[in-house]
């Protein structure tokens, strides 16, 4: 088995365990709807890069079916957002911006690792921080989606005493 395929099992295996594990009970729903929203924004956007030759993913489980890697795509990355917005401190807008930085370039890394050492991702057109720059509005904007949809607190405190 190759380095590749390693890498494909251990973020499938570490992302599910990290999400039965790590996400407290009251924590699913938001988890999951901000997961959602951003698999939508990252899969459009790493469409456009691939359509416009940034980007290319030279091993992928469906090669017939899509020029996108589902794992890191449609899988890793949205569940790293979950987690980013379900662990986000509630204080000050610079608070959060540095939380948000630290979660980008965690993940910058994470990226530039796969590029170096597997063949799941390929800078064609690309550099590391476009990955960066690229990351960075669409864990805002979902993070801003997330608030705007539990802006109603009354229903937000209800669903967080009844999964106690």
């Amino acid at each position: 088995m190759s380095v590749d395929y390693i890498f494909m099992i251990a973020m499938w295996v570490s992302g599910v365990m990290a999400y039965m594990l790590l996400t407290p009970k009251n924590q699913y729903r938001k988890l999951l709807f901000s997961l959602l929203v951003c698999q939508a924004l990252l899969w459009l956007n790493s469409l456009v890069h691939v359509e416009y030759n940034l980007l290319a993913f030279p091993v992928r489980e469906f090669p017939k079916a899509t020029d996108l890697l589902i794992t890191t795509e449609y899988f890793f990355y949205p569940l790293l957002c979950g987690f980013y917005i379900a662990y986000e401190p509630k204080r000050s807008f610079r608070i959060r911006l540095i939380y948000l930085s630290i979660w980008i370039s965690f993940l910058t890394l994470y990226d530039v690792i796969l590029v170096k050492y597997t063949n799941l991702v390929e800078y064609v057109h690309y550099a590391w921080y476009f990955t960066w720059i690229d990351f960075f509005p669409i864990f805002a904007v979902t993070n801003w989606i997330y608030q705007w949809f539990f802006k109603n607190k009354e229903l937000f405190r209800m669903d967080q005493e009844e999964a106690k």
